[in-house]
């Protein structure tokens, strides 16, 4: 094994690196990881605004260190202390609304680390016990069996999440266990008194079937439907109508389309019918609805004819469940206007219940984020409210399960009561919800506007003048907000930070409108797009500070000063009459990765104006990768690179890998400086495709992990080394090398090829330590290049896919194109990665073409910076293809290798050794 690093490399460093180079390979044995358990001795870690927050856990660790960070991923309080003296509790001194993730890690006394964590949620007090707003309700699944069952104790955190309506179940079978002998379990009248005393609505699903009566799922039958009505009557009975409504079913198109009912309108339309009649006969202030449709397969057609039926004239409201998931709710409005249509084409104007709508979170493709949940959330409610629904209800409060790949468990808003971070903790949806309620309780909507693009603005009425709008939009920007000059604006984000601003002269405040809504309270006349103050960051790396400029386009006659406070410190400049000023900001070094909101607050001749944010990620400040080269000799070898992006010197634990049936530990207790890279070479023999995969450990901190794929190289291309002299005329020493000869057809064939030629070529590669090197001698009869910039592979020219590694490695491209264009210049041109697309930095390309000859001479110069492949590592793959087009159109290519043109696939690349020997 050997070893290099770029950077500054101390004697101390040099001789723990050595040492660690030298240990043997096999990780050195451990005690037993301390245990770490999360207790919470809060209810779902909810706290109010004045209350101590106290997080519980149980360790046999000797030291506990935690991290806490806010919803902007914020680190907000940091420490470290003995497992004893904390005595299982955390206390934090945090008052600020909003969610909050803890990292905890428990240290024993060898070392051993275990990693774990708790949420927590503060919140603003607010009573809504004498709220009559029942618009925010939530599936809550306490008439449930098991761990979906978020029990009794979750009905308060529901209540202070201001959640005014619980949509649940008091199922038939379980009702009626005797043939003629209704009785609800004990279970269902203890969550309806919990409902009741934490002044919760109660939303009453009538289902689903009893086999006492007839073995499919929904009745079919008079006989049977009469049999559910009996049950229905008594469920009203029991539950009453004050303060609970009833729906009736579940889904009823959806659910049993193979049983008698055939989940057909008909036959739920006559269900309906019968219950309506029996439950208003008894009780006439009754709220019936229904149908519950699940917004699936012909959901238009079928709720047509529910209405063609005459089922509108026996609900009270209509319900409806328009899952979009993972696409944004602003896709779910196109399906309320559909239900809306057809009842109003059928003369109905009752209103529209969503009484389910949710996103899950966790690792399933089709799940979103914690925060994208989070916003998805309110933002569906808010689209809702502004379009007309009565209200809204989030599936569902707790997450069913703890398997994240599995949607079905994800969906909640608190976590399960058996998940490790803590039972029935916030997800940070639960505190976004929270915030909505408070924001809008009691407040009657005024109605939904747009601005820009994507802009939305939900407004309510808050009386006094005053009014609260929750703004947002999917393509971030700044907005101006009206109001009157020198009136107060009151922003709350999502989470429940609360920011005042003053309009300035001219009757403006501004913020920055993003995915993420927030509230402006005031005296508040409009919302619209503006350009006055913009936030730009540069990429933060963990450990160091985050750095951005703050932007103050000034627009009036006169001059402003301003003042820009940004993460605890403030800027101060002045912007002159018409101009544009900056600002530097700078946030405080954390530790934390992950996605960041930065936000800045912007005073203009003293008074507080704007609130402008920038999202952004913290990015480690340590990675892995590993690449499979050649030494001098053509021998295989796996070289790791451990990189430090920051500004600190980072020590490390160990590096543990594995390739094929091989492993080892490498590393240990060496310290990677500031900006520097530490390399290790392992010596592999490999005779068959393997993989490869690597853990870099560093105390306190996650692991992180790599692996990748190994391939065999078999007969490589050999490129020497030699410079190219860039002047369109291929220099002796490279002709003088073994050429790759270009003849014959390509994939599709060139059409009407007429041999060589027509079109035919042959190419050198060489390298030196700054490029990589094509030279090109092409006999091409027509010379035809219409297109310039991304489109030049329609015509003559060269393109080339390169890869790091054997071919089929590396799933990431380069893939470069140059051509002598017909309007003169030499277009150079990158396809991918797509996030590169351009032209090529530093790529330099020389195109000859003599037409008496019927030749096309390519010299073409790519850096190694460019293609980010290390010339040390002496192993690419690349392919070459050769347009062909005489004036009429792209009429075919040729190729060496395969994988661009025909597929796009870096697996049928050529393998290269770059041998640093000289070409002679």
């Amino acid at each position: 094994m050997t070893r290099r690093r770029s950077g500054a490399v101390s004697l101390l460093t040099a001789g723990l690196l050595l040492a660690a180079v030298l240990q043997s390979p096999a990780r050195a044995a451990t005690a037993a990881a301390p245990t770490l358990t999360i207790t919470p001795t809060t209810v779902g870690n909810t706290f109010t605004v004045g209350q101590q927050v106290q997080l519980g856990f149980s360790t046999d660790a000797t030291t506990v260190s935690w991290t806490v960070r806010d919803a902007a991923g914020t680190e907000v309080s940091k420490g470290s202390a003995s497992a004893a003296a904390l005595n299982g509790q955390l206390t934090l001194p945090i008052s600020t609304p909003g969610w909050y993730q803890t990292d905890l890690a428990a240290v024993a006394a060898d070392g051993s680390t275990t990693l774990g964590g708790t949420d927590f949620a503060v919140l603003t007090p607010h009573d809504f016990s004498t709220s009559t707003d029942t618009r925010i309700g939530v599936a809550s699944a306490l008439g449930f069996g098991g761990v979906a069952n978020p029990g009794l104790e979750a009905v308060p955190l529901m209540a202070n999440g201001g959640i005014s309506t619980a949509r649940d179940e008091a199922f038939w079978s379980a009702a009626e266990t005797t043939k003629g002998v209704i009785q609800f379990p004990q279970k269902v009248k203890d969550y309806k008194k919990a409902l009741d005393d934490n002044h919760v609505d109660f939303l009453n699903i009538l289902d689903y079937g009893n086999s006492l009566y007839y073995p499919d799922e929904a009745p079919s039958t008079d006989e049977q439907r009469a049999a559910f009505t009996r049950y229905a009557v008594a469920a009203v009975d029991e539950f009453g109508t004050e303060h609970t409504t009833y729906e009736l079913w579940n889904e009823w198109n959806l659910r049993d389309q193979n049983g008698a009912a055939k989940a057909s309108p008909e036959n739920y339309v006559a269900l309906l019918k019968s219950v309506s009649a029996a439950v208003r006969a008894k009780h006439p202030d009754v709220k019936l609805t229904g149908p519950s449709l699940a917004v699936i397969n012909d959901w238009q057609g079928w709720f047509t004819k529910f209405a063609d039926l005459g089922g509108l004239d026996y609900v009270d409201a209509v319900t409806i469940h328009p899952y979009v998931q993972p696409l944004d709710p602003e896709a779910s409005v196109a399906y309320v206007n559909t239900i809306r249509g057809i009842m109003a084409a059928h003369g109905s104007s009752k209103p529209i219940y969503i009484t389910e709508q949710g996103w899950a979170t966790g690792t399933n493709p089709s799940a979103v984020s914690e925060p994208a949940q989070a916003r998805d959330l309110v933002r569906g409610q808010l689209l809702s409210y502004g379009n007309g629904v009565a209200r809204y209800s989030s599936y569902n409060f707790m997450d069913s399960g703890n398997n994240p790949s599995d949607v079905e468990h994800r969906f909640g808003m608190v976590r399960n009561r058996l998940d490790s971070r803590g039972a029935l903790v916030p997800k940070p949806s639960y505190v976004a919800t929270a915030v909505l309620a408070r924001q809008i309780d009691q407040l009657p909507l005024i109605g939904q506007t747009r601005f820009g693009t994507n802009g939305y603005d939900v407004s309510f009425n808050a009386g006094s003048g005053q009014s609260v709008h929750a703004v947002w939009s999917t393509t971030p920007g700044l907005v101006n907000i009206a109001a009157p000059a020198g009136s107060p604006v009151q922003i709350t984000d999502l989470y429940g930070v609360t920011t005042t601003l003053t309009a300035d002269a001219g009757g403006h405040v501004w913020m920055t409108a993003g995915p993420d809504p927030f509230y402006a309270r005031g005296a508040i006349t409009g919302v619209a797009p503006s350009n006055r103050f913009g936030l730009s960051m540069s990429p933060e790396i963990a450990g160091d500070p985050a750095t951005g400029t703050l932007t103050f386009t000034n627009p009036d006659a006169v001059a402003h000063t301003f003042t820009v406070s940004a993460g605890g410190t403030e800027t101060s400049g002045s912007a002159a009459a018409g101009a544009t000023a900056t600002a530097a900001v700078a946030y405080p070094a954390q530790d934390s990765t992950g996605p960041r909101t930065y936000s800045a607050k912007v005073s203009v001749d003293g008074q507080p104006v704007g609130l402008v944010s920038a999202a952004g990620t913290a990015t480690p400040p340590l990675s892995v990768t590993a690449s499979h080269v050649l030494n001098g000799s053509g021998k295989d070898l796996l070289r790791f690179r451990v990189t430090n992006s920051s500004s600190q010197p980072i020590i490390l634990s160990g590096l543990d890998w594995t390739a094929g049936a091989a492993s080892g530990t490498l590393l240990a207790g060496c310290v990677v400086p500031a900006h520097g890279t530490d390399e290790v070479d392992v010596a592999l023999t490999l005779d068959q495709a393997t993989t490869w995969s690597a853990s870099l450990r560093r105390t306190g901190a996650a692991d992180i992990q790599a692996s990748g794929k190994l391939v065999p190289v078999t007969a490589p291309t050999v490129a020497k080394r030699y410079t190219v002299n860039l002047d369109g005329v291929i220099d002796p020493v490279v002709a003088r090398q073994p050429a790759i000869a270009l003849e014959g057809t390509g994939t599709p064939p060139v059409t009407g090829w007429g041999g060589p030629g027509d079109l035919s070529g042959r190419l050198w590669l060489t390298h030196d330590d700054q490029n990589l090197y094509l030279s090109a001698k092409v006999t091409d009869d027509v010379f035809s290049q219409p297109s310039r910039g991304g489109n030049i592979w329609g015509g003559d020219g060269l393109q080339l896919g390169m890869t790091a590694g054997a071919p089929g490695e590396a799933v990431q491209t380069q893939e470069i194109g140059a051509a002598l264009t017909d309007a003169g210049p030499v277009d150079t041109w990158r396809w991918t990665p797509t996030s590169q697309t351009g032209v090529p930095p530093g790529v330099q390309a020389k195109v000859v073409r003599d037409e008496a000859a019927h030749t096309t001479t390519y010299e073409i110069a790519v850096p190694w910076s460019t293609l980010g492949v290390a010339a040390k590592d002496r192993l690419i793959a690349a392919t070459v293809v050769l347009n062909e087009n005489d004036g009429t159109g792209r009429r075919g290519w040729l190729t060496w290798g395969r994988g661009v043109a025909e597929t796009k696939n870096p697996g049928l690349f050529n393998a290269i050794r770059l041998d640093p020997s000289a070409a002679r």
